[in-house]
């Protein structure tokens, strides 16, 4: 099972987010945590070593995804509008 740290940034977005939309995240983080590797939702974020995301409806979910420790660190939420991965690639490095 992987451990989910969830960062300051996103996590003033997630404090901010109506209870069922709340609800929704925590399950999908909950499958995240299993076994990330087969959640259908996810994708590595190209340019990056340990970025990816997870779509949660129109959310979108960037986080950092470290397999020898078995860590997830969720860096930011965000509500997809084109080109938001290069603006927060920076985020990853």
């Amino acid at each position: 099972m992987y451990e989910i740290i969830i960062k300051t940034r996103a996590e003033k977005v997630f404090a901010k987010l109506p209870k069922n939309l709340k609800e929704k995240f925590y399950v999908e983080f909950k499958k995240l945590s299993k076994d990330p590797f087969v959640h259908p939702q996810i994708k590595k974020i190209k340019g990056t070593k340990f970025g990816w995301r997870l779509r949660v409806e129109r959310w979108r979910v960037l986080f950092a995804l470290f397999p020898k420790e078995k860590r997830i660190e969720i860096i930011d939420i965000f509500l997809r509008k084109g080109k938001d991965y290069k603006k927060r690639r920076k985020l990853l490095q």
